[in-house]
């Protein structure tokens, strides 16, 4: 008996590694959290994949104290949920949604403890957040890796970086050397004076780190591009960067990585980027150095006076590869206008931000997707509207 009872504690406890093991090991995490929803804009759950290639995260489940406790069933991720490479996807949590799941559960406005477990019942992550305000998420810095703290900008979808690597071109010439563009995601101006930016050597050690000089800033969404292989004679962290891919870190003055990213071969023609500007990394065909990566072309308000609130139906449509979404909203506020696939995974913001009342239109450039259904959904203020469009290449 006495042998059985050890055996049983042996398997229990290496059930146990092997459970902590994975939760150690997932690309997949959870990586920022809103509590303080409100009809129209509810509380949800941001989930990260960290790895370089998509996950089907189909079965997986999300849930806090009610479903850990079994007092309510546990949020089940629908059959078909694919998160791609470096993406992410958001979890609405306090209504009951993904086909009928009664375990919409609202986050409390105090903090309190979410799971993640993976289609094998493994919990593969975890956080207790903190309170926050109307204006703040509790998230990852840098994405999925990073330590969890209180954010004052949300950035819903996209990077929880502020600053970071937007756009790669690593087919320089003599007369055109590498760079590696930088993009201020806030809407504040921001100082990178001794931010560090390096390839391999950097990260090993073999070389200096690239320092930006003192006093260097970038605007509130905007640019800056840095030239990467200048001779060492002039700066001895100088790398040229290898047209068969590598990878790059992007550090703050105080040491901290926030961003990184092992960037695809490219052709003399392409660069590699996110888009949109802070969004997932892809191969772009057409360079724009120190400009936005799209897909949004234009987005034009008319200060027609507005008494309510209007989503049109997008023009033309069906359309390739573009179309045009015009909206209004009567009074200044928080206004997101979100792209989503057929089954309901979202795609495409196009806009997350806080605008004054008006008229205004947004393209749509669909170019980099496959023909098939689409919808867009408007939410500002208590509105949410949803309309479908329709890609034909």
């Amino acid at each position: 008996m006495k042998i059985i009872s050890t055996f049983i504690i042996v398997m229990l406890a290496s059930l146990l590694m092997i459970e902590k093991s994975v939760a150690q090991t997932s690309l997949i995490k959870m990586n920022e959290i809103y509590s303080r929803g409100v009809a129209g804009n509810l509380d949800w759950i941001e989930i990260y994949n960290a790895s370089a290639t998509q996950v089907n995260i189909s079965g997986y489940k999300i849930y806090d104290n009610g479903g850990q406790g079994g007092t309510k069933p546990k949020k089940l991720f629908p059959t078909g949920t694919i998160l791609p490479a470096k993406g992410f996807t958001v979890i609405i949590t306090d209504t009951a949604d993904f086909s009928g799941n009664l375990s919409g559960f609202g986050l409390s406005s105090a903090g309190e403890t979410v799971w993640l477990e993976n289609s094998a019942g493994a919990i593969i992550d975890s956080i207790t957040f903190l309170a926050m305000e109307v204006t703040q998420t509790y998230g990852r810095v840098p994405d999925g890796v990073g330590s969890w703290k209180l954010l004052n900008t949300i950035s819903r979808g996209s990077t929880n970086s502020l600053v970071l690597m937007n756009e790669i071109y690593s087919r320089g010439t003599t007369t055109d050397p590498d760079w590696i563009e930088i993009y201020n995601a806030s809407s504040v101006a921001v100082n990178i004076g001794g931010y560090k930016i390096y390839d391999n050597g950097g990260q090993a050690g073999t070389k200096p780190k690239m320092a930006f000089p003192a006093g260097i800033t970038i605007a509130a969404k905007g640019f800056f591009v840095v030239v990467t292989d200048i001779p060492t004679t002039t700066d001895p962290s100088g790398f040229g960067l290898s047209s068969g891919g590598e990878t790059v870190w992007l550090e703050d003055n105080a040491g901290a990585i926030i961003d990184s990213i092992s960037f695809l071969a490219m052709e003399t023609t392409q660069s590699y980027g996110r888009r949109p500007d802070g969004g997932p990394w892809a191969l772009l065909n057409t360079l724009t150095r120190g400009t936005s990566n799209g897909p949004i072309t234009g987005v034009h308000r008319d200060l027609l006076l507005t008494t309510d609130f209007v989503l049109d139906q997008n023009y033309p449509n069906p359309f390739n590869p573009s179309t045009v979404i015009r909206y209004q909203v009567p009074n200044n506020g928080v206004v997101t206008l979100k792209v989503f696939d057929a089954l309901g995974r979202e795609i495409e913001t196009l806009i997350n931000e806080t605008q004054s009342a008006g008229r205004y239109s947004v393209e749509f450039d669909a170019r980099h997707l496959p023909s098939g259904a689409y919808f867009y959904r408007l939410v500002a203020g208590g509105f949410s509207e949803t309309k479908r469009l329709v890609l034909v290449k």
